[in-house]
Parts: structure tokens; C-alpha cells; sequence
């Protein structure tokens, strides 16, 4: 039996709302219980250990170095996107796997209003995440110090925006390659390494195409960055000239229309393919 066999009951809005906002909450657990979470946790400390091991060396690292280094660069670079990969991927074959599609399929909610809130859960999740590593590694960089409450507090609340902007696009990307592929974390390290980690560090068109080049143009835009590091960052970034970046809110708008137009995509796709899901009857 496929998941297009399976007829779904129409029922009024209110309790298709009702209806997804229970499936909301279940894919919200889900994702805050299980081994991913303990995975994902471990990551996050090691770059907030390695900050506090360096402001304890005899020499300390220079603070503005370390942000560089750690929120700059690993953060958006490697764990964010591989916090919604591992998450987003698994939309749909997670369920599929454990043989829980069936139920799902059964509720009274549309199914491709199924995938958005599953989507919309996974992302509020992942969002979560991310804020909360950079609050971790901004208090392990700069507590305790003269410029914490100054410069630090008030970059941080602007990193979390961005990252969160950048949630969006990483989330529904990898949802959507969750639905074309079956070997979703494969393909994803695949584009995460080639795509934001090479093509994006290249100084030619097709950087723009990626997801890090806006979130880079809103850091240079939106974080008020010492003198000294906003130039690292774009000697680094190979971003110097500012007039030929894309404004702060070219940026939003871009992400936020790519994420809406693959969630919308994706959300019609699922709800006209067939998956194998086990029935009641064992079949």
C-alpha cells in the first residue's frame, strides 16, 4: 500500500489548525529527544571549551581573533548548516523509516500543510539551537571583560538574527533534498562543502548564488564590528568594496523568497508522491 492510497477525511479549518498544531509540538519533541540533540550539544561545546582554553593560555588569544575564528567562520560555515541538515533532511524519511508516515498521513491535515508544519517546527528548533550556541560562545569569548556588555551583547543579538535568516534558507533546502533523495546527508555534506564552503570563498559571480554570501553582506552590514576585525573580515571574505554588495534588506528579501519558494515547492511535491508505508493490516 502507497501513502497516495490512503484518503484523508476533510474536516473543517479550525480543526486542521488544532490538527497541525498537535503535529507541530510532536515534531518539536522529536526533535529534542534523541541522540542528534546530544550529537549536536557535544559540537557546540568543543568551539565554547576551545574559547575558554584560549583566554586561559599565559598569552591569551586576542578576543576579536576568536570571534573571528569561531563565530565567523565555524559557526555559519560548518555547524549551522550541519544543524539543519541533519535535522530538515529528515522531514519525511525519518517517518518513513520508523514507520510513522502512516499515522501521520491520517490526520486530519492536508499533506502538504503536513510537510510546512513539520518544516516550520524543524526550523523553529534548529533557530533555537543556533541562537543559543552563539549566546554560549559570545559568553565564553568575551565574559568577564571590559567590552561584554558594550560591543558584545549587542553583536551577539545581531549574529542570532542573521544565523536565524540563515536557518531558513539551510532548512528548507535540505528539506527539499530530503524529498528527492534517500541519501539527503550525503548530498548535503556534498553542497555545504562544495557550494558554501568553496564556491562561496571564490571571488566571482557564482558566489552570489550561495546562501553564505548574504549571510556574510548582512554581517558586514548589520553588526556594528570593530574597525580592525570588520576589515579581517573583508580581506578574508573578499568582500572590500561595500558599494558592490547587495543591501541589508536585498538580502532578507532574497532569503526569505527562496525559502518561501522551496517550502512551497517542496510541500506540493510531497503531497503527489507515494511513499511505502506500513499499513495497520501489516502490509
Amino acid at each position: 500500500m502507497t501513502a497516495a492510497d490512503l484518503t484523508v477525511p476533510r474536516r473543517s479549518f479550525a480543526a486542521e489548525l488544532s490538527a497541525a498544531a498537535a503535529l507541530f509540538a510532536l515534531t518539536v519533541r522529536q526533535h529534542t529527544h534523541g541522540r542528534r540533540l546530544l550529537v549536536l550539544g557535544g559540537l557546540y561545546l568543543l568551539p565554547c571549551v576551545l574559547a575558554v582554553v584560549l583566554r586561559l593560555l599565559p598569552r591569551p588569544a586576542p578576543a576579536d581573533a576568536v570571534e573571528f575564528a569561531l563565530v565567523f567562520t565555524l559557526l555559519p560555515h560548518g555547524l549551522a548548516p550541519l544543524t539543519a541538515l541533519l535535522y530538515a533532511a529528515g522531514i519525511v524519511s525519518d517517518e518513513v523509516e520508523e514507520q510513522t508516515l502512516t499515522y501521520l498521513l491520517l490526520r486530519s491535515v492536508p499533506k502538504w500543510m503536513l510537510y510546512l508544519t513539520k518544516l516550520l517546527a524543524t526550523l523553529c528548533v534548529t533557530t533555537a539551537l543556533v541562537a543559543v550556541s552563539v549566546v554560549a560562545l559570545y559568553l565564553a569569548i568575551y565574559a568577564g571583560t571590559p567590552e561584554f556588555w558594550t560591543e558584545a551583547v549587542p553583536r551577539c543579538t545581531r549574529v542570532i538574527g542573521v544565523m536565524a535568516l540563515a536557518q531558513v534558507g539551510y532548512c528548507t533546502l535540505f528539506g527539499g533534498i530530503g524529498l528527492l533523495t534517500r541519501r539527503s546527508l550525503i548530498a548535503g555534506i556534498a553542497y555545504i562543502v562544495a557550494v558554501e564552503g568553496i564556491l562561496a570563498n571564490l571571488d566571482f559571480v557564482g558566489r552570489t548564488v550561495t546562501l553564505v554570501y548574504f549571510a556574510r553582506t548582512l554581517t558586514l552590514r548589520w553588526i556594528d564590528l570593530p574597525a580592525e576585525q570588520l576589515r579581517r573580515c573583508q580581506d578574508v571574505w573578499g568582500m572590500e568594496d561595500l558599494t558592490k554588495l547587495p543591501s541589508a534588506g536585498q538580502c532578507v528579501l532574497t532569503i526569505l523568497v527562496f525559502g518561501v519558494a522551496v517550502s512551497l515547492v517542496s510541500s506540493v511535491w510531497f503531497a503527489r508522491s507515494e511513499y511505502r508505508v506500513k499499513t495497520p493490516g501489516g502490509d
